[in-house]
This record gives structure tokens, sequence and C-alpha cells, in this order.
């Protein structure tokens, strides 16, 4: 079940391409966003949503619809932020982070990848870049309570 107050309701035509939004239960970030033709002059208006599963990678698709009591589509409430990288955990995925006053931020995940067996694409870019022993930053998605790394950026900083 979602969080109370990790959500909000928005119109299908305020979802857009690489947004994010709940398909099935579950906090996607969007791959598509189409508008289905109706099948009759009066029919239904529907959206069909195909987004990943930002905690686990695996794909999920709906149709929804937009006509007869229809409320809204959940979309998940986000916030970004960036940290200084201090380690990774390379067997779980968890970041050690230096916020920008200084303090120790430890609940940070990488995100998995569309088949579940690695990392995704920034993932594997930080771990690439971590182990060569570059100075990172990094920005970070707060979505349903958790935080995940989304970009990799040098540490100019450092």
């Amino acid at each position: 079940m979602v969080e109370e107050g990790a959500t909000t309701k928005v119109q299908p035509e305020e979802l857009k391409k690489n947004g994010y939004a709940m398909i099935k239960g579950n906090p996607c970030r969007l791959l598509e966003v189409t508008q289905l033709p109706k099948a009759t002059a009066n029919g239904n208006k529907r959206v069909q949503l195909i987004g990943l599963n930002v905690f686990t990678g695996k794909k999920y698709d709906d149709t929804i619809n937009c006509t007869a009591g229809f409320h809204g589509i959940d979309v998940p409430l986000t916030a970004y932020a960036h940290f200084s990288l201090m380690d990774v955990d390379k067997s779980d995925g968890t970041l050690s982070l230096l916020t920008a006053d200084g303090e120790p931020k430890e609940d940070a995940m990488l995100s998995r990848g569309e088949d579940s067996l690695g990392w995704d694409a920034v993932g594997e870019e930080l771990v690439k870049r971590f182990d060569e022993g570059e100075s990172l930053k990094v920005k970070v998605l707060t979505i349903m309570g958790k935080d995940l790394v989304v970009e990799v950026n040098t540490d100019t900083d450092a």
C-alpha cells in the first residue's frame, strides 16, 4: 500500500516521458505515455503508461480509463539533492554520501537495471568511475521515502 502523502493525483495530459507515475502500485519512471484512440465516437478516453520500477528496474504497463469515475493518476512526490560520494558498497548498492554541511548520509542506493542482475547505466558508471579513483558528486532522487542516484558528475570542489 502507498504511504499517505507520498503521492499526488494528476491528469493524463500532465504526464511526460521520463517523468514518474504509479503503475499497478509501483513507482515507475515513464518510458511511454500514449493517448489511445477512442474505440467509438462516444468511447472512453484512455491512456497507456509504460515504465520501469525505480527500485527494481522491472517493466510495468497499464491502460487507464480516463472517463467514468476517473479521479486522476497517482504520481509519486519527488525531490532532488546533490551530495559528494565517499564510498560504494558494490554488493548491495548502498552509498556513503556527504552533505554540503559535512554530515554523512548512508541511506542512498543505486538503482537496478532492467534485467535486475546489475545496476542501471548510472550505477555502472558510478562504480566504474569510483574504482578509477575519481572524486564524484551524485544527484539523488528522493521518491517514496527512498533515495536513488540518478546522475554522476566529477566533484570539482574536491
